[in-house]
């Protein structure tokens, strides 16, 4: 019943309209992380994709999570792997609290991945360098090898 629950609320959180969603980098500069900045638009997205969505959660008086977007979420390789593997959301902590509640974001940096249907695949707490980022995305990654595509989807 708790997973059912949790499925849910982060249903819920899909289903939300959080007025100013929007990604600290709306636009990404060439080469970068292609950031969604609706939340509507990143799960269907998903769904059509069958991606998992990568939610990353920040805020700007987060020394840690200044690091991350500037060293680790920056870095050639992993930034290749994120847009070829995720949809990626970047999530303002402050400006969407009730999505970091629903997600269970407590302590910053956070990332949460959820498969298109919606289903917590893993998080990744705290700072890490590029290296151990993209063998924590791996890690979650591979929980969708048994993910049956959504109908409509590859």
């Amino acid at each position: 019943m708790a997973t059912f629950s949790r499925r849910i609320l982060c249903l819920g959180v899909l289903a939300l309209v959080v007025p100013g969603l929007r990604a600290l980098a709306a636009e990404a500069p060439p080469g970068g992380i292609r950031w969604q900045t609706d939340l509507k638009t990143a799960h269907r997205l998903s769904r059509e994709t069958n991606k998992p969505m990568l939610f990353v959660f920040g805020a700007d008086w987060c020394t840690w999570c200044k690091k991350l977007e500037k060293s680790t979420l920056t870095d050639r390789e992993l930034v290749a792997y994120i847009n070829e593997n995720f949809v990626p959301i970047h999530i303002d902590a402050d400006r969407d609290p009730r999505v970091v509640e629903i997600l269970e974001a407590e302590a910053l940096p956070c990332a949460v991945v959820l498969s298109p249907n919606a289903d917590l695949m893993g998080r990744i707490r705290g700072f890490k360098d590029a290296a151990g980022y993209r063998a924590a995305l791996a890690s979650t990654k591979q929980a969708t090898t048994g993910v049956t595509p959504v109908s409509g989807t590859r």
